[in-house]
């Protein structure tokens, strides 16, 4: 399945659904409101293409070697509105990054079999919405996720798995495997880095990171449900909230009225 229809099968992608963790007004306004697209977008997608998809790159994918700008620009992207277009640049990074993946032994051997782009719709047992996710790589019951990143340092790398809900993902996408017959197997990120010389690790990611995941999803499911049942989708704070000052921005002492009383006469 391309992605085009994907996009179009009704269901909860993660992509939208961690939406929720900030509120369900952005949850509903993803729904409704589809993001621009960006040059960044544009390379992941590349890449991902690229690495996973080797053949179907060409067939997918061009480049323009000019401005984009003025009546060539613009025939040129007629021609060709049924592919990516990148810059010259961006099409030989995407290309060493993909040539930097397969030169990587064990992402290698995790991308030598299995399918790529794997579609997968379920209905979730407990909540009982209806999900769909779109799987990087799946070899056997083992899945595989590719992820590009400035610096693939574990430490650093971890804070941004934290940072960008990778676990709530991976195990979104676990228990879509689960809920479609598929066992228990060791999920995996295959992380490269975006800029020269792309070096490259693979990740495993442990079951307490994924147990973590697994409890978001259920929250946000769960929110997800409430409110479509009232048809309701409230904003982050809708009650009155104290304001977090930080607490580097107040004088040192628990007596701030006096230093307030100071300040003020």
């Amino acid at each position: 399945m391309n992605f085009t229809d994907y996009s179009d099968l009704g269901g909860v992608n993660y992509s939208t659904l961690k939406e929720m963790a900030k509120s369900p007004l952005h949850y509903q306004h993803r729904l409704t409101t589809p993001r621009t697209d960006s040059a960044a977008m544009r390379l992941g997608r590349a890449v991902h293409m690229a690495t996973l998809e080797p053949d179907a790159f060409p067939l997918h994918w061009t480049l323009y070697d000019g401005r984009r700008a003025g009546n060539v620009w613009a025939e040129f992207a007629a021609v060709n509105a049924d592919k990516g277009i990148l810059t010259v640049d961006e099409y030989e990074t995407v290309l060493a990054i993909r040539d930097a993946v397969h030169r990587h032994k064990v992402a290698r051997r995790l991308l030598r079999y299995g399918k790529s782009e794997v579609t997968l719709r379920w209905v979730d047992p407990v909540t009982r919405v209806k999900c769909k996710a779109r799987l990087d790589h799946l070899r056997g019951d083992a899945l595989t996720d590719l992820k590009s990143t400035k610096d693939i340092d574990n430490r650093t790398f971890g804070r941004l798995a934290a940072n960008m809900g990778y676990a709530g993902q991976l195990a979104f996408y676990r228990l879509g495997l689960l809920a479609t017959g598929h066992d228990l197997a060791p999920v995996r990120i295959i992380a490269v880095e975006s800029v020269a010389p792309h070096d490259v690790a693979v990740f495993t990611v442990d079951e307490d990171v994924l147990e973590v995941g697994v409890m978001e999803v259920r929250k946000l499911l769960h929110q997800v449900k409430t409110c479509r049942s009232r048809r309701r989708w409230p904003g982050r704070y809708p009650d009155e909230e104290s304001l977090q000052y930080p607490e580097w921005a107040l004088p040192a002492g628990s007596d701030y009225t006096n230093v307030a009383i100071e300040v003020l006469s």
